[in-house]
């Protein structure tokens, strides 16, 4: 099992990124447990079914980092896996930043929704 947690604007097809959320819905059905690090107010407002496969949202009043820090020491599992924005290349947010600050693989969202095998 991975651990995915996806920044949203920029990132999600919802909120101007590439990847459709149908990508998240089936990593979900794939086992893996599938969570939002950024602006998850969008993703619940315009899903409606965001709860059948979103298993955490944040990060709510903590930094991007910390959240998955915390994330980490709590969830077991094989990998853990970012998926966002690299500032100042394709978006307003450090997402690469935070996930090396907490120890957390990187994958860009162009990078993720060119990948057709995950």
């Amino acid at each position: 099992m991975i651990v995915y947690a996806f920044d949203v604007d920029e990132t999600l097809e919802v909120s101007g990124g590439p990847i459709p959320m149908a990508r998240l819905r089936d990593l979900s059905a794939d086992g893996h447990v599938v969570g939002l690090c950024g602006n998850w107010a969008v993703v619940v407002a315009r899903v409606s079914d965001w709860q059948s496969f979103i298993n955490f949202l944040g990060p709510m009043s903590m930094s991007k980092a910390e959240f998955l820090r915390q994330i980490m020491a709590y969830i077991p599992a094989e990998a853990y896996v970012m998926v966002g924005n690299i500032l100042g290349v394709s978006g307003a947010s450090d997402d690469q930043g935070s996930a090396k600050s907490a120890g957390w693989s990187f994958m860009s969202e162009t990078e993720f929704a060119a990948r057709r095998n995950l």
